[in-house]
């Protein structure tokens, strides 16, 4: 991915700072856990249900685009003509 980006740009991508990626990864570590914590059962659960709702939605539009009518075979098309 760096190379590409050097590729691209003519300039090295800038090194990130280890003190900072280490705090990040320990706040992103903690934060689900005391976000699930400081919530009520009622708030969770209102959650779970929008995010289930969410996926049902974007499935159901990938199962539409999927269960588009393919194209004819032309075989099939000069068995019917």
């Amino acid at each position: 991915m760096v190379r590409v980006v050097e590729i691209g740009t003519g300039q090295p991508k800038p090194a990130k700072n280890p003190a900072a990626v280490a705090l990040g990864r320990l706040g992103g570590l903690k934060g689900g856990n005391a976000r699930a914590a400081s919530m009520t059962s009622e708030q969770r659960r209102e959650i779970a249900q929008r995010a289930a709702k969410q996926r049902w939605a974007n499935s159901k539009s990938k199962d539409v685009e999927s269960s588009a009518v393919p194209a004819m075979d032309s075989r099939k098309a000069d068995k019917l003509a």
